[in-house]
């Protein structure tokens, strides 16, 4: 699944291909993105330091799979919160409301080989506000509060956004790699270049979704009348 164990020789591994070998908890119990034993390595463990990187930063414990079945379920709890708030709010205003969320990237691209790269690297949860839309359920609900009805999934939409994960995906890898480098002791990007171009990317997708959330409300709204 990671690929092939990475043999250290003459050649310094990338950070690439350390984040690739098989990953095995330490013998603390705690799993790490560059284990224990590259940081007791005196060469490479000396210069990841003085990089910047240490082996007990958050950004290098790798959350276990109950880390993240606990995220997603407390994120989906906050989201039939907020549904049952709006839906509520929104029977108070207009008399009725059965609305329901829909996700503008969807289950599919989160559970599948793109996923991990939105939650593990850009810290995004896809049951967070920004990933949502609220969407009526049935025709008096679309009719008494004026939005547009829910379609279940709309395969055009998930295509975009998978081609647009993808090439968000790529950038972060580009980036990542030129970073290793210069933690290995090369000429690359600083701890600081990357972490500018990882907050930027992040903020890059947030607004892409805020900007598809008004394109998907406009044709909804245009194809049902």
């Amino acid at each position: 699944m990671f690929g092939r164990r990475t043999s250290f020789g003459t050649r310094q591994p990338t950070v690439a291909e350390i984040r690739a070998m098989p990953r095995t908890p330490d013998a603390d119990g705690v799993s790490r993105v560059i284990p224990k034993e590259i940081w007791d390595d005196p060469k490479i463990g000396n210069m990841l330091r003085e990089c910047g990187f240490a082996p007990d930063d958050r950004r290098n414990i790798l959350l276990t799979a109950d880390d993240y079945i606990a995220l997603f379920a407390a994120a989906r709890k906050r989201l039939e919160e907020r549904t049952e708030t709006f839906n509520r709010e929104m029977t108070a205003r207009h008399g009725y409301c059965r609305a329901a969320p829909f996700l503008v990237i969807d289950h599919t691209i989160w559970d599948g080989e793109h996923g991990a790269f939105l939650y593990a690297s850009m810290d995004l949860i896809g049951f967070d506000e920004w990933n949502v839309l609220m969407l009526a359920t049935d025709m008096r609900t679309k009719e008494a509060c004026d939005i547009a009805g829910h379609p279940g999934s709309i395969p055009a939409v998930t295509e975009v956004m998978t081609t647009r994960v993808v090439d968000w995906k790529q950038r972060h890898e580009t980036a990542l790699d030129a970073y290793g480098v210069t933690a290995l002791g090369g000429q690359g990007m600083t701890q600081e270049q990357y972490e500018a171009e990882k907050d930027a990317l992040r903020r890059e997708i947030v607004d892409n979704v805020g900007w598809m959330k008004s394109r998907i409300i406009s044709e909804l709204l245009r194809v049902q009348g």
